[in-house]
């Protein structure tokens, strides 16, 4: 499933972002998008993402502490 949502944001973003069907079909892109990042299910996605490299960076940081302090 990660795979997946991975695989589908990559081919979104470089096709909008190396698009040549023109201003109107990237403008209907990028409104597409929006309105996907806007769903209530990537949003959770999101959260717990950002609550994951929270977690993780908050630990990474305790660690190169713990080691400078040695």
């Amino acid at each position: 499933m990660k795979f997946r949502f991975g695989m589908i944001l990559g081919f979104i973003t470089g096709y909008v972002l190396g698009a040549k069907a023109g201003r109107a079909r990237y403008e209907q892109i990028v409104r597409s998008l929006g309105r996907l990042m806007g769903t209530e299910p990537v949003q959770r996605a999101t959260e717990r993402g950002r609550e994951y490299l929270g977690n993780g960076m908050t630990a990474a940081s305790e660690r190169i502490r713990s080691t400078v302090e040695k």
